[in-house]
């Protein structure tokens, strides 16, 4: 089981740098609704590099 990707909702402006940086395919989806990511878990292997290129600290690694 690997760590995954965590979005704080009230951080994230939407600006989907996340999914461009993410070396998995389909971890990350932009929902139009809220124009903010969510994050599939299942699919997330916890490398970091979303964390490392979010301007507003709104991702971190964790259980």
């Amino acid at each position: 089981m690997y760590v995954s990707a965590k979005v704080d909702k009230e951080k994230c402006i939407g600006c989907k740098l996340c999914i461009f940086a993410c070396p998995e395919p389909n971890v990350f989806e932009f929902v139009k609704a809220d124009k903010k990511v969510e994050v599939n878990a299942s699919r997330c292997k916890g490398c970091g590099l979303c964390v490392t290129v979010c301007p507003k600290d709104a991702l971190s690694i964790g259980i």
